[in-house]
């Protein structure tokens, strides 16, 4: 499955949506608000957290279009992501 590293996020880019740490080579990904070795990424990630991570990428760069087709694929974490994963969405 494709990551956030196969589109070359950029070390500014990975500080501002994952408080990469340069230094000790970790950051916070997906749902984790721990950081993690960025080389143990795809041993830990999910597959919706690589797909929230690239819909992040995305929208940062300006990609509404990408974003949006990944967003497509995960709508109930979008709905989460969107009010900052604060709340518990059940349907009534």
């Amino acid at each position: 499955m494709e990551t956030i590293f196969d589109y070359d996020p950029s070390v500014k880019e990975l500080v501002q949506l994952f408080s990469y740490n340069e230094k000790e080579n970790t950051m916070c990904y997906g749902f984790s608000v721990l950081p993690e070795l960025i080389s143990r990424y795809d041993d830990i990630a999910t597959e919706e957290e690589k797909l929230l991570d690239m819909a992040k990428l995305f929208e940062l760069r300006g990609d509404v279009e990408k974003a949006s087709t990944i967003w497509k694929k995960i709508p109930d974490i979008e709905q989460q992501y969107r009010l900052g994963f604060d709340y518990n969405i059940e349907n009534i």
